[in-house]
């Protein structure tokens, strides 16, 4: 029975939230983190691997005290962090714009790769410049600090502890002053990222001194975190090919995205409209695309159902189901997953989809109304005040 109920809230967390975003997985990459800043601290000439402000004071401090070049060992790490965030964003690019293999699977074997190279680099019959180690090391910890930029829906870091420390202390605020109780769940996930780095520090000195001869086999403990992120992300893409899923559009799929309203639209919307009114739904698919998220829902990586909401998910602005899709479980799918990220929205609803509205809790503001063209009636949906609490 446990199991099952395990297997249920997994299931659950999975609709919420994309595996790279769990707490679980947050926990492993900073456990991670903390590693490779205690090996290239305490093995590779007193750097930091991740906390680029560090190497940045040691940079500025050892050139004002006259150490000159030694001083500029610090300049490395910097250097290739940035060029990890870089190739981080344009990967991120090319993945979006092909929809390639989850980057985020991607960027773990990367680094899962090097930390291995630098493992075998205590086999050489020379030894490597600790230079060459810490840029590979800042390297890596640069593109995992790129990709894996949000913890169940909140900003973090999983390479610094001073963005957590700052906002697990706002959401402490919120819970003892705002008496917010969902910040007080906030709040302790921070507090473990922050526990799981140290421990990632700790578990690296131990290791380091488990291998004082082979510092470099010290860093198969950071890859096993790393394997284990890598087995959830591909698991999530084995198991969501063949299955529903709902994600937000990148801004390549919005073609395809305004195909599907325009056909459905012309279908079921339209012939309650005058051209004045075609025209102005037609422009607004195109307007200020910016302003706005783009929610699909998708069933063997085909694109079932859109919906189009304000970026402050106060408003909807669009909300179709592939033609002769409706009746399936697609728009209902879309929908209840965009409410549980709201407690209030309104929507102009065309006669066509104000019975549906309905059906999800919406109700009318007022009487139907026509402007420049398009006919609807102004709706809202506000989640009961039992269930904000």
């Amino acid at each position: 029975m446990k199991t099952c109920n395990l297997i249920q809230f997994y299931r659950n967390k999975k609709i919420k939230f994309p595996v790279s975003e769990w707490l679980e997985t947050g926990l492993l990459l900073c456990f991670t983190g903390g590693f490779l800043d205690a090996y290239t601290y305490l093995v590779r000439g007193g750097v930091f691997a991740n906390a680029q402000t560090g190497n940045i004071i040691l940079l500025a401090l050892g050139l004002a005290s006259g150490a000159g070049i030694s001083a500029l060992r610090y300049l490395i790490p910097v250097l290739l962090f940035m060029t990890g965030v870089f190739l981080s964003e344009l990967l991120l690019h090319r993945a979006a714009r092909g929809k390639n293999f989850s980057s985020h699977a991607c960027i773990v074997l990367a680094e899962i790769v090097i930390l291995t190279l630098i493992t075998a680099t205590d086999f050489l019959p020379f030894a490597v410049p600790d230079m060459a180690v810490n840029a590979l090391v800042s390297f890596a910890a640069a593109i995992q600090y790129d990709n894996f930029r949000r913890l169940e829906g909140m900003p973090f870091a999983t390479a610094f502890c001073t963005g957590n420390l700052r906002s697990a202390t706002e959401h402490i605020f919120r819970s003892s002053v705002k008496r917010e109780k969902r910040a007080a769940i906030s709040a302790l996930k921070y507090l473990c990222t922050i526990l799981a780095f140290v421990a990632g520090v700790c578990a690296g000195y131990f290791a380091i001194n488990a291998f004082p001869d082979a510092s470099g086999c010290a860093l198969l403990f950071a890859a096993i975190p790393l394997t284990s992120v890598f087995v959830f992300l591909l698991a999530e893409y084995l198991l969501s090919r063949n299955r529903r899923a709902v994600r937000a559009l990148s801004p390549a799929e919005y073609p395809k995205a305004r195909e599907l309203i325009l056909k459905t639209f012309t279908q079921y919307v339209a012939p309650d409209y005058e051209k004045e009114g075609i025209d102005a739904f037609r422009s607004f698919l195109y307007e200020k695309t910016e302003e706005k998220l783009f929610l699909g829902v998708y069933e063997d990586r085909k694109l079932k159902g859109v919906l189009i909401t304000e970026r402050d998910k106060s408003h909807i602005c669009a909300f179709f189901v592939e033609c002769g899709q409706q009746g399936k479980g697609y728009g209902g799918m879309l929908m209840r997953e965009f409410l549980k990220q709201t407690n209030s929205v309104t929507v102009n609803a065309s006669r066509y989809g104000k019975q549906i509205y309905e059906k999800f809790g919406f109700d009318a503001l007022s009487e139907e109304q026509k402007k420049d063209g398009l006919i609807f009636t102004p709706m809202k949906y506000e989640v009961p005040t039992e269930k904000c609490n």
